[in-house]
């Protein structure tokens, strides 16, 4: 969050009313701490100011300093403490270990990765997905980062891979340094238990840790086998302690589905679920392209997506050397430049574990129809009196119209012949044709239709309806050239449709393995669905061959299909 400079908007000092009022949004965010801790970060005798700070993501936030130190960053939604505060009420949040060398790495702006946890299953906080997380050092109990659980305890005690932790403030970051605070430096706390308490007890059987899968990357062999343990060696507390440590994994992961929400955990879990449910009838060799593209993107959560080019990997080919350097598959290239999977290992720990659960393509899902679009016309006041008893307001389409106009007509026997009308009072109010004077059927029509509103109604397959005050804008396709003469599409108006944007997106994305998704332009009012490439013939077939739609609400239909692939 202040890993780049920000700019200073204002700077206010609390009244002691709305020092009580901070500390007790505290309490209620934070109702395990009890009201005299909360008090050792805001004292009521201490000057208390609150910064309103625009970040350089362009985002506001607020910080409550007191006494010229960072305690509150305020986001709006909630309250998240600083390291600071966490040094005065270390128990404020959960709090986990990291071995000391990843501090650096984090303070550099990279992320904080599983394996970079102290995972010490009997000394290791419960959190949820999404809870306020601190961090500190295995040689310094004092917290050092303070950031947002990317997933839940259980899944870090057993996840070898993926961003464990959104980093929102770390000591020696821009608010740290900010020249209006006193100078922050970490203190020197000891740890009130040993972190490496299991590591000793382990040593105590003299036992030597083997990895526990082999990489399938060839590499030089490494002697490392394990001993036998002696049969008299029996110590409880190691048997203890594994126990909890099982009940701990099973709880935490009972409680969350584990779903990553980085792409980078997003592919593996898509592959861990191929491994899992595909792995024993697979035909191998398999292209990478078509594992992609016919098994990982359909094994993906329904409202999610997955896009390699998203993920730090950004190619196919890294991501399966990552995963074949963990033991789960094997990739060679069996042709000039075309990478396959040549081998699966189903029997992996991280597959036996994994929890797949099978795409329902065979269930029955209602297609989306195009909605049925009448053209209508609403009574306005000029033609009231020739619609009577009717509402103003009431839609009308326009052969009703013409209908009622020449029952008028023929009832005051205004018709003159020779496809000729004489206006009248109402008439010449209704169409703003002189009184007197003798009119053509399509110029009196013309004139009635031009006072009235112009109207479209959407009437969709479940049976609802919309009426639009406006005559509907097609469906319109555009082509644009970005960077690097690189060509996308964008499809607006789709909304208006009825078309729910994620889902076409997904759709899209599957038939022509080109990167899709929702977007919205400068100056547009309403998302739009942008497409890698020129793939106007593909959306016109899509749109009118697939789904109905009338070629007459989408723009430029006829020049789309006519197109060349």
């Amino acid at each position: 969050m202040f890993a780049k400079p920000y700019k200073l908007k204002s700077t206010n000092t609390l009244k002691n009313s709305e020092k009580k009022h901070l500390i007790q949004r505290l309490g209620k965010g934070f109702p395990s701490v009890n009201e005299e801790k909360l008090k050792e970060i805001v004292p009521n005798k201490s000057t208390c100011n609150f910064m309103k700070l625009v970040l350089h993501s362009g985002e506001t936030t607020g910080v409550y300093a007191v006494d010229g130190v960072p305690m509150i960053i305020d986001t709006g939604e909630t309250l998240v403490p600083t390291v600071c505060a966490l040094w005065k009420v270390p128990d404020l949040i959960p709090t986990i270990v990291i071995h000391s060398p990843v501090l650096s790495k984090v303070q550099g702006g990279v992320p904080l990765y599983a394996p970079g946890v102290v995972t010490d299953p009997t000394n290791f906080p419960r959190f949820n997905k999404g809870s306020l997380l601190a961090v500190c050092t295995d040689n310094n109990a004092a917290a050092a980062i303070v950031g947002r659980a990317m997933m839940s305890s259980g899944n870090l005690l057993i996840a070898s891979m993926g961003t464990c932790l959104e980093v929102l403030h770390v000591i020696g970051d821009n608010l740290c340094k900010e020249l209006k605070f006193n100078k922050i430096e970490r203190p020197k706390l000891q740890h009130g238990l040993n972190v490496n308490s299991v590591i000793q007890d382990m040593d105590q059987l003299n036992l030597q840790v083997k990895e526990e899968w082999p990489s399938l990357v060839p590499e030089t062999p490494v002697v490392n086998e394990p001993r036998l343990i002696p049969d008299n060696v029996t110590d409880n507390k190691i048997i203890e302690e594994i126990q909890n440590f099982e009940d701990t994994i099973a709880e935490c992961s009972d409680t969350e589905e584990s779903i990553p929400s980085d792409m980078d955990g997003l592919l593996r879990w898509c592959l861990l679920s191929f491994l899992k449910i595909h792995g024993k009838d697979v035909e191998l060799p398999l292209k990478t392209n078509l594992l992609y593209k016919n098994y990982l993107m359909s094994l993906c959560p329904p409202d999610r997506s997955i896009d390699v080019k998203k993920s730090s990997f950004k190619k196919m080919g890294k991501f399966l050397e990552a995963m074949q350097r963990e033991g789960l598959v094997e990739v060679k290239e069996i042709e000039k430049g075309v990478d396959a999977l040549v081998s699966v290992q189903i029997s992996h720990p991280a597959v036996r574990s994994h929890t797949a659960v099978k795409p329902t393509v065979s269930a029955p899902v209602l297609e989306y129809q195009p909605p049925v679009v009448r053209e209508l016309y609403c009574i306005t006041a000029h033609v009231l009196e020739l619609f009577l008893p009717l509402k103003k307001g009431t839609p009308l389409p326009a052969n009703e119209v013409r209908r009622t106009v020449r029952e008028y007509v023929k009832s005051k026997q205004l018709d003159a012949g020779r496809g000729s009308v004489k206006i009248d009072a109402t008439l010449a109010k209704a169409t703003g044709i002189k009184e007197q004077t003798l009119t053509k059927w399509d110029e009196l029509m013309a004139g009635l239709l031009s006072h009235m509103t112009a109207s479209t109604e959407l009437v969709f397959a479940d049976g609802t309806s919309r009426l639009i005050k406006t005559r509907i804008d097609p469906i319109q396709m555009q082509v644009f050239t970005r960077s690097g003469n690189k060509k996308v599409t964008l499809v607006s108006n789709l909304e208006a449709f009825g078309f729910v944007l994620p889902t076409l997106a997904q759709e899209c994305q599957r038939a022509v393995a080109a990167s899709c998704g929702v977007t919205r332009s400068a100056g547009a009012s309403h998302d739009q669905l942008m497409l890698q490439g020129d793939q106007t013939h593909f959306m016109a077939k899509l749109l009118i061959e697939k789904y109905g739609l009338p070629k007459k609400y989408l723009d430029g239909a006829d020049k789309a299909l006519n197109k060349k692939k």
